[in-house]
């Protein structure tokens, strides 16, 4: 009887996050076509590396506009931040061409470098925020990919 009830309870789990995954991502989209960030690193005084769980869709991945550099300290942003600590992530705030370049680091879209047009400020505590990145042929997302916190070397 033990084994039956718990059996009913791991499908009805199972059910029940099969729901909730269905409602909360876009039609067409799937857990799987989802990239999110799996790694950051600062290489160079003016450099990010962005590396994600999967391949992702090279022009996503290296768009300014899916980017978002916050302030963990500060309410205005100020250096290569985009927002301040309290503000929250429009396309309005996001990074732009004359702030970042991105380029990709591999040949498999995985990982991606932001280099800055300034350098990195030393010991300010950042964090970075990705969203609406897509695997390569998923459909569109409107979601977040990760966000990392980091301080500058």
């Amino acid at each position: 009887m033990h084994k039956y009830i718990s059996g009913k309870i791991k499908a009805a789990v199972g059910f029940a996050l099969a729901l909730l995954l269905a409602f909360a991502l876009p039609h067409g989209a799937n857990a799987e076509t989802i990239p999110m960030l799996k790694d950051l690193q600062q290489i160079a005084p003016n450099q990010l590396k962005v590396t994600y769980d999967q391949r992702v869709d090279g022009t996503k991945g290296i768009t300014p506009g899916n980017y978002w550099i916050q302030s963990t300290t500060e309410t205005m942003p100020t250096g290569i931040a985009t927002l301040g600590m309290n503000d929250r992530v429009s396309p309005g705030n996001a990074l732009t061409a004359d702030k970042v370049t991105i380029t990709t680091a591999d040949t498999t879209n995985t990982s991606f470098i932001l280099t800055f047009k300034q350098p990195i400020p030393a010991g300010k505590s950042y964090k970075l925020i990705i969203c609406y990145v897509t695997a390569p042929n998923a459909p569109p997302y409107s979601g977040d990919n990760g966000s990392r916190e980091f301080t500058g070397k």
